[in-house]
């Protein structure tokens, strides 16, 4: 169960490097979104960034679940969405150097809400499995 899991990750980081870098063309422009930008457009009425918000949550939660199942010291959810939140501020950092995308503090919230989300699942999956190969 746990190699066809750690299996799963590959593919798993693939698409999110798809989706946060390759599938982007270069704008040759560096962007930055002012904090909270993504909640102030919803509540202006801007209904496409309830999709954006949901999209950037959604995208680290496996990561949050499969964190703990493939890496034993990573045994906390604490833990989860701190890697979870350097995961972010990576894709962040790199869409800014390439210009693939918008460097935006929302989406590295967002991410590691995710991450966090999915690691209260991880954790408990691993503390379980864990215990039972000890038995």
């Amino acid at each position: 169960m746990l190699i066809l899991l750690r299996l799963i990750t590959i593919p798993y980081m693939y698409l999110v490097l798809v989706i946060t870098l390759l599938s982007r063309k270069p704008t040759h422009t560096h962007n930055i979104k002012p904090p909270f930008w993504e909640i102030t457009e919803l509540i202006k009425g801007n209904e496409n960034m309830l999709f954006d918000i949901i999209a950037n949550t959604i995208m680290l939660f496996p990561l949050g679940i499969l964190v703990p199942l493939c890496i034993r010291k990573a045994d906390s959810v604490k833990k989860v969405a701190l890697t979870g939140f350097f995961v972010s501020l990576a894709i962040e950092i790199t869409q800014l150097i390439t210009t693939r995308g918008y460097f935006e503090l929302d989406d590295m919230f967002h991410n590691t809400l995710g991450a966090f989300l999915g690691g209260l699942i991880g954790c408990l999956l691993a503390r379980r499995i864990y215990s039972e190969n000890k038995n």
